[in-house]
């Protein structure tokens, strides 16, 4: 690949790739996900090592995108303690804010006794999403209902934890990737934790690992146990099981510190120091 640089710059020199292209090519929304945990210029070294470059999802000539995913679960946090405990069947329930295009829609995440993830879909009305409350708002819930996995849970669920970031989606011969930048999560108290300067890579593709994933584990990396959701809320509760994610909270997470209130657009936080990270490696 001819592209060189370090990540932020790597992004403006790939070809482009449309979503309209990325569906109908990979969707994937069922699939095996290996998720990496790295610096940007480890990721920029990798990618440097393809054979082929990938192409970059581009949309109005904006290739890094705003999320904030809002995480639904029940009083006892049934999901985030079945992922926790590795059960074969769980669930994850979230909101989806794209804020740079202006869309929300609302999602259901079930994992297999495969290990497969298939992710569910549905875009909501404008404004739909914030007419719940804390709970989730109606046309969201007749959505979750239907899903005999998580019907039960409807009534129960409620606001536990809300993530942003900053993404960049990859496409290549064998895997749709997402880079996600400056990734932060926050409770119903206020409080936040998260990665810092670190990328999360994550490959989505079938089981078979990729280019990708053989380009990373040639530069010393290895797939990490990480989830948005679990790590920066088992970083915020200490109280709550957590061993799954152990090595990933000790080496990659940062302490916790204040919300969202005093962000920046560039994703950092304005106002005083970043806490720093425990035993980063």
């Amino acid at each position: 690949m001819t592209v060189t640089g370090a990540w932020p710059g790597v992004i403006g020199q790939l070809a482009s790739v449309t979503l309209e292209e990325l569906d109908a090519i990979a969707a994937l929304q069922t699939r095996t996900d290996r998720k990496y945990v790295l610096r940007p210029e480890t990721w920029a070294l990798a990618l440097a090592s393809l054979e082929a470059a990938p192409r970059v999802l581009d949309i109005d000539g904006r290739r890094t995108f705003r999320y904030e995913s809002t995480y639904y679960d029940t009083p006892d946090l049934d999901s985030y303690r079945m992922a926790a405990r590795r059960r074969p069947l769980r669930y994850k329930v979230r909101t989806r804010h794209y804020i740079d295009v202006g869309t929300m829609a609302i999602e259901v995440k079930l994992r297999s006794r495969t290990g497969e993830t298939v992710k569910h879909r549905e875009w909501l009305t404008p404004g739909a999403a914030r007419c719940g409350g804390p709970r989730l708002p109606a046309e969201a819930q007749r959505f979750v209902a239907s899903f005999p996995e998580t019907a039960d849970a409807v009534g129960r669920l409620a606001e536990t934890l809300t993530t942003a970031y900053e993404r960049a989606t990859l496409l290549t011969s064998d895997a749709r990737v997402t880079v996600d930048a400056h990734v932060r999560g926050r409770d119903n108290h206020g409080r936040e934790a998260g990665f810092g300067d670190l990328l999360i890579v994550e490959v989505k593709a079938s089981a078979r690992a990729g280019a990708v994933d053989r380009a990373l584990w040639s530069v010393g990396v290895r797939p990490a146990r990480v989830s948005k959701y679990c790590t920066a809320l088992a970083a915020l509760r200490p109280d709550l099981p957590s061993h799954r994610w152990a090595r990933t909270l000790r080496r990659h997470l940062e302490a916790p510190q204040a919300a969202f209130a005093g962000r920046v657009p560039d994703g950092s936080v304005a106002g005083g120091d970043v806490a720093g990270r425990v035993e980063v490696s």
